[in-house]
């Protein structure tokens, strides 16, 4: 057989560390804490991950050991993302929204030997008891007055407690980085858990690297070396969207928000950074939008910033326009956990007509090079390009999971009945992944998500879109957020009932008549048997770990009975 006659390069991410090294030693890292902007070099944030590295080595940290972080977007935690899974380790990054009884199972099932703790998140731990394997606590220090006092340790009883400076300042600047199989895990992260026990999904270097170049690509996130990133999204939920990894390796100098995530600490780290494209959920994004609109924001603050890579949750025309006003331009992707997280992101095509574009823009967008997908019917025929057929939509991708986590079963899958119905074979051996997403594409390869499997209304035997409700309550100017969610019906089975938060002005014209035209809105578009029952204002929308919207919390209100409807 004829052999390929290239060099064996592993697919690694000691190839972004390295290159950093070689080429961008001199750009930023730069951290807004409560106390102020904390800005470092990327020389200086290689040497400290090199510290680190040999101190986790010197606690007996070994290829493939998870090493768990609870922490914010700071530099501190930049520099577990290199050292932890270049040294061959695996950095297993935690929600730190989470109660501590939930940090505690997930630390169990993970297996964890050593946590770095935020100082600021002892409080989550003082409920609940550490699992045994975990022998070591390293407090990071992100903000002054965080650091650990001298009565940590008995706030954390059976554990070494050692302060995050400490422990690099004992260690030597540099460190033997080790040649590691691209196949080796490098990361781990738990989904949220929002449709069931959260699943721990395993990243290897290889889909790691692969996605990292993955999001430099022009028709995609289109990371540059001249682009100063702020990932407002947590790096504790899916790598931080990739955002991290993608900058150091294009040479971005990155911006950290820290836990401050308002309005107005995001407009100070813009305007100190020069920050020229952020991502978050849309939910932060429309606090800042509405303090631009109102002038607590003025436009020449924040001038730098060009782009928004949005995603984690529908991005509305409403958000798109909105933007595009003071000229920054939002790009609707899509992503879950279970791909690293990127899969869709909605760039234009030469082949769109002008009316085409305007329609596809709310849409999720088109698969990115190396992620293939298709949308299954209920039949299990895959569905036509035509825009309307619905079906689930399935990815296959080198940077997409193949099974769920579990470091107590064989070969660490996942034997549990939902976890092994997440993925498929197909008639030529090949892997998919079940996203649980229902969604059309059209003759153009856009892809539109329709709803949840879980989130569809079933009434009278017939299926009721919640996102499709949603997407046209968020429509009208005065409702800054929506979720449609079934309460149980006896005649019907389900019936939809909407939710809302109103913006400042319409609440104080009074919810009767908003209602009123939501109802009206509604029905142009939709089938009478279609609109939801009722209405429901409240000041906020719950909201999950992640910052989605939380339907289970809003289900349980439902079924204790809605304090207001109409």
């Amino acid at each position: 057989m004829l052999q390929s006659l290239m060099q064996d390069v592993p697919l690694t991410l000691n190839l972004v560390r390295e290159r950093v090294a070689f080429l961008y030693a001199d750009k930023t890292v730069t951290t807004r804490t409560a106390a102020g902007i904390e800005t470092a070099s990327y020389q200086r944030l290689l040497e400290r991950s090199a510290r680190l590295a040999d101190a986790l080595r010197r606690l007996g940290v070994q290829p493939g050991d998870r090493v768990a972080t609870l922490a914010w977007n700071s530099q501190r935690h930049l520099e577990l993302y290199l050292a932890v899974p270049c040294m061959g380790a695996v950095l297993h990054t935690i929600n730190a929204r989470l109660s501590g009884e939930a940090v505690a199972a997930l630390l169990g099932h993970a297996g964890d030997r050593i946590l770095f703790l935020e100082a600021s998140l002892l409080s989550v731990l003082q409920t609940a008891r550490l699992p045994a394997a975990v022998h070591h606590v390293v407090v990071i220090s992100s903000e002054p007055g965080d650091g650990p006092d001298g009565g940590m340790a008995d706030q954390l009883p059976g554990v070494t407690v050692i302060d995050y400076e400490a422990l690099l300042g004992a260690a030597p600047s540099e460190f033997a980085w080790p040649e590691l199989d691209e196949r080796m895990p490098s990361g781990l992260c738990y989904t949220s858990g929002t449709t069931g026990t959260p699943k721990g999904v395993l990243y290897s270097h290889r889909s790691a690297t692969l996605h990292t170049l993955a999001c430099l690509f022009a028709d995609g996130i289109a990371m540059r070396e001249r682009d100063v990133c702020m990932p407002v999204v947590p790096m504790f939920h899916a790598s931080a969207w990739g955002f991290p990894y993608a900058a150091l390796m294009a040479g971005a100098a990155l911006a950290l928000p820290c836990r401050q995530t308002d309005w107005e600490s995001l407009a100070a780290l813009i305007e100190a950074g020069g920050v020229t494209m952020a991502t978050a959920v849309p939910t932060v994004w429309l606090e800042f939008l509405e303090a631009l609109k109102t002038g607590r924001i003025a436009r020449q603050r924040i001038k730098s910033l060009t782009r928004i890579p949005m995603g984690g949750a529908a991005v509305t025309k409403a958000l798109i326009d909105g933007f595009a006003d003071f000229g920054i331009e939002v790009t609707h992707c899509w992503g879950m956990t279970e791909i690293s997280p990127l899969g869709l992101v909605n760039v234009r095509t030469s082949a769109l007509s002008e009316a085409e574009a305007a329609a596809a823009r709310s849409a999720q967008g088109l698969p990115i090079p190396g992620c293939a997908l298709r949308i299954m019917s209920p039949d299990g025929r895959e569905a036509p390009r035509d825009g309307a057929t619905p079906g689930e939509l399935q990815i296959r991708s080198p940077w997409a999971a193949d099974a769920y986590f579990d470091a107590g079963a064989p070969g660490n899958r996942s034997t549990e009945p939902g976890a092994v119905e997440a993925f498929v074979g197909d008639g030529r051996g090949r892997r998919w992944l079940r996203t649980g997403d229902v969604a059309t594409i059209d003759r153009h390869g856009y892809v539109r998500i329709v709803d949840r499997t879980k989130d569809l209304i079933k009434s009278g035997g017939e299926w009721i879109s919640s996102q499709a409700l949603e997407a046209k309550l968020l429509e009208h100017p005065d409702v800054r957020e929506a979720a449609v969610v079934a309460r149980v019906d006896p005649k019907w089975q389900e019936r939809p009932v909407a939710f809302v938060t109103l913006g400042s002005a319409a609440a104080a014209a009074g919810q009767d008549r908003l209602i009123g035209d939501l109802r009206r809105s509604l029905a142009a578009v939709f089938a009478k048997w279609q609109l939801p029952d009722a209405f429901i204002v409240l000041a906020e929308l719950p909201k999950g770990s992640t910052g989605k919207i939380d339907k289970i919390a809003l289900r349980a209100q439902l079924r204790a009975g809605p304090a207001a409807s109409a």
